[in-house]
């Protein structure tokens, strides 16, 4: 998706512990502060409510504030007055007099079932209960066998050739063979709307027709020949989807109840976005739902992809996710990746696995000195408890939004950026590589214009080769269920991160310095000790405990056994 958003809308599942001293048109939101100083701070509002923030004043200003006389048993509150039949709030906690934020966007749409959620300082998710948990259950989604070892390789076809087309794309499926990846993520493949078009080529997220192919790239028969060709080199195909919006000259426009409309009856664009060269769907229209799910059909059928990524899925309802999935699987079975990392119900039938965004930025805070090894371990522990069992986040150093928007992986990371890489291959989850990744793009590729990148250089692929045949060699380190659990190892300094990973009779150790110094550390492996092979060189390590060791600044060992 477009990462020009200024905010997003985010949802969230929860229990109910509604309270009586608040209405059915009204909701309680707790703000819980380790320091308890609460009269700086507010809340910036839109979605549902009867007076969004933008209406109080400008921004930070305009944000409801909290209070130090008004604080409960769990933190500061305030009572926010909701629309009729509310869908959705959503909100940013800001500091209203120098526009801090703490966190991101937040949102919670399951109002008819709450009217009270805690949130805390620090932590970006949205609670119903004020212990902070939410129960965990095994994902119901199947799980195809191919994904078990899988790394994700995202290709951006307009930026990849000078030609920007399938044909020209196809002829680095050898090369990418050969670098070992096994699931090709395209960027939206369909024509870009004309009218709203930013830029000379436009952006892929901004859908003129779900069933068709953008002409730029090439034809039907040259995308069907791409997927049939990768299939037989083993490569399974997804395709990206957008179903919050489409363009504003798409061919469903002419049918305006089947989108988001404001007071005066015009198509508008995603609340809470700056998005303004798409059109918001209405998921509330069941003709605009059964065309959705016709269009998703049709390329499972007719091209026989093997799944979808969901840009911003929280912006379309769990229920339609979860038909969609049990729809295509009937055709075949799909795998499914959603854009988000706050709506757990996504996972529990309709997606396999979701994005990571926490680990990524604690890892670029990290690279900044900002944040430590702590912050690695407090991200998995999070993700136990919160991800349904079986399900994983997608890891990454960059992907198409971070690298146009946010900077290049040497600007993010620096030196440590081989560190972090080599952190997305060994944690739960599965990896990502983005285009040009393994020719070391060092630059920041346009997002609607052309910008092909450059293959004169590829010293990095046998880096990234090597980390793929490290995960699909070591099932320790394989995807959700098929892969061990995290088990963190004790180190004498906080700088140190070490952890061993086990099934079967896999086991992997990892030792990072996550720092910009030399470090000597001991690490407790009492019940790890014994030989192991270092990777990548395969010599033979004798690992004892404790065990020092002597790290270089951002320096990183991995032993297998």
């Amino acid at each position: 998706m477009m990462a020009i958003m200024i905010t997003s809308n985010v949802h969230f599942p929860y229990l109910n512990t509604a309270s009586a001293e608040t209405t059915n048109q009204t909701i309680r939101i707790y703000y819980e502060r380790d320091d308890q100083d609460y009269d700086s701070w507010g809340l910036w509002l839109w979605g549902d409510v009867a007076t969004p923030s933008e209406q109080s004043g400008g921004w930070p200003t305009g944000a409801t504030p909290f209070s130090n006389d008004q604080v409960g048993e769990h933190g500061a509150y305030v009572d926010i007055e909701l629309n009729e039949n509310p869908g959705v709030i959503n909100f940013i906690v800001v500091n209203r007099e120098n526009g801090e934020k703490d966190g991101d966007s937040k949102g919670f749409t399951k109002l008819n079932e709450h009217n009270q959620v805690y949130i805390k300082d620090g932590d970006d998710y949205v609670y119903t209960t004020p212990d902070y948990t939410i129960p965990v259950e095994n994902s119901q989604a199947h799980f195809p066998e191919w994904s078990k070892d899988s790394t994700i390789y995202e290709v951006n076809i307009r930026q990849y050739t000078p030609e920007g087309t399938f044909q020209a794309f196809e002829k680095h499926l050898p090369r990418l063979k050969r670098l070992g990846v096994e699931v090709l993520w395209l960027m939206p493949i369909h024509p870009i709307s004309e009218e709203g078009r930013i830029g000379t080529l436009g952006s892929y997220y901004a859908v003129q027709d779900y069933k068709a192919i953008n002409p730029e790239f090439g034809s039907m028969e040259d995308f069907k020949r791409l997927v049939d060709r990768a299939h037989d080199m083993g490569f399974k195909v997804m395709l990206d989807w957008v179903a919050n919006h489409t363009g504003k000259d798409h061919i469903w426009t002419e049918n305006k109840e089947w989108y988001t409309l404001d007071n005066e009856g015009n198509i508008t664009h995603p609340p809470g976005t700056n998005w303004m060269d798409v059109a918001d769907l209405n998921y509330e229209n069941p003709d605009m739902r059964a065309a959705m799910l016709d269009a998703m059909k049709y390329w499972v059928k007719e091209a026989d992809i093997d799944g979808y990524r969901a840009d911003y899925a929280v912006g379309v309802p769990v229920d339609f996710w979860e038909k969609a999935r049990k729809e295509l699987d009937k055709i075949k079975p799909v795998y499914m990746l959603a854009e988000d990392n706050v709506e757990f119900d996504l996972l529990d039938k309709a997606f396999n696995f979701n994005y990571g965004w926490e680990l990524s930025h604690t890892m670029r805070d990290i690279a900044a000195g900002n944040k430590s090894a702590k912050d690695i371990k407090s991200y998995l522990n999070k993700m136990k408890q919160f991800y349904p069992t079986g399900s994983y986040a997608m890891h990454w150093t960059t992907n198409h939004d971070e690298n146009s928007w946010e900077g290049t992986t040497t600007e993010l990371f620096g030196e440590a950026e081989k560190t972090m890489a080599a952190l997305t291959f060994t944690l739960p989850g599965i990896p990502l590589i983005y285009s040009g990744q393994e020719a070391g793009l060092n630059k920041r590729l346009a997002f609607f214009d052309k910008d092909e990148i450059s293959w004169a250089d590829l010293s990095m692929q046998d880096f990234y080769r090597d980390l793929i045949r490290l995960k699909k060699k070591n099932q320790a380190l394989w995807n959700g269920s098929a892969g061990g659990e995290t088990n963190f190892l004790e180190t004498s300094d906080d700088r140190i991160l070490a952890f061993e990973r086990m099934k079967g009779k896999s086991k992997v150790i990892v030792i990072v310095n996550l720092s910009p110094d030399t470090v000597t550390g001991q690490v407790e492996a009492s019940t790890s000790k014994g030989n192991y092979h270092l990777f990548p060189s395969n010599k033979l390590f004798k690992l004892n405990s404790p065990q020092q060791f002597n790290l270089e600044p951002w320096a990183y060992k991995i032993m297998v056994k």
